[in-house]
């Protein structure tokens, strides 16, 4: 018996998925749990008295222009196998990093801390954690870039960041 015969090998026209592409899906969805966990706490938490709402920081919306500009520039990238794009994406990637240290620094200034206040509490925790999956999400571009590798699940992960941070940029400001 071969071992085609027995399902080890791939057979012309397989249409199995890859392993690699069940996991990035699988990842992609352990991602949107946990922030689908953080939206359940954040709705549950909202309506309490001490809730004390914030104004989201200019740089918040400011770097939410940026990764959108970003990830159009990494699907025209992906399309044209243009590694300037590519580049032009990732830095565009940095400059929203900083603009959420920028915001982060705008709200202390103006006395709101990790702990002083619910919605300034989901602020820091929400922008953090999306901003360590973007950074993961930085160093596979910069991975791309460099090697040359397949940049289809990578741009396929940084998109679907960019909409988390639009998803959640939205539900903090209201």
């Amino acid at each position: 018996m071969s071992t085609s015969a027995i399902g080890l090998q791939p057979q012309a026209g397989d249409l199995r998925p890859r392993a690699g592409d069940v996991m990035c899906i699988t990842f992609l969805g352990v991602v949107a749990m946990l922030f689908a966990g953080f939206t359940a706490a954040y709705f549950i938490r909202r309506p309490s008295p001490d809730w004390v709402p914030i104004t989201i920081p200019a740089w918040g919306w400011i770097g939410t222009g940026a990764l959108v500009v970003s990830s159009t520039l990494l699907e025209r990238s992906r399309r044209r196998q243009d590694r300037g794009l590519l580049w032009a994406s990732i830095l565009l990637g940095v400059l929203f990093l900083g603009t959420q240290l920028l915001s982060w620094r705008e709200l202390s200034a103006a006395g709101v801390y990790l702990p002083s206040t619910p919605h300034g509490s989901f602020y820091f925790m929400l922008s953090a954690v999306h901003g360590v999956h973007l950074f993961g999400g930085l160093l596979a571009l910069i991975y791309t870039a460099t090697r040359r590798s397949e940049i289809r699940w990578v741009a396929g992960y940084w998109h679907f960041m960019g909409l988390t941070w639009l998803y959640t940029l939205l539900l903090l400001a209201n």
